[in-house]
């Protein structure tokens, strides 16, 4: 979407990625919004299948394309750590 959206913390919300599930089973009521602190124009998404592709979208930015280095540092972090997670339940 555009990012006119309403927003889920408000008019001003800063920066970063939310998503909301109302309840674990009414998958049609996610909502979600990012916005990066580069300056890249924010955007918000209604539905399961448009939340889950904004947030595999920020996540990409965020990781790969951000030109804040400290962005990018704390997105490479999390995916460490997600990673590392996933092979820790593997065993």
């Amino acid at each position: 979407m555009t990012g006119v959206g309403p927003t889920i913390c408000g008019p001003n919300p800063g920066y970063g990625l939310r998503v909301r599930l109302d309840h674990a089973k009414a998958k049609s009521l996610a909502s979600a919004d990012f916005a990066c602190p580069c300056r890249r124009p924010a955007e918000d998404a209604v539905g399961y299948e448009a939340v889950e592709a904004l947030v595999i979208r920020a996540e990409r930015h965020m990781r790969d394309e951000c030109p804040d280095p400290h962005v990018r540092k704390a997105a490479a972090l999390r995916s460490a750590r997600r990673k590392q997670h996933a092979s820790k339940r593997r065993t």
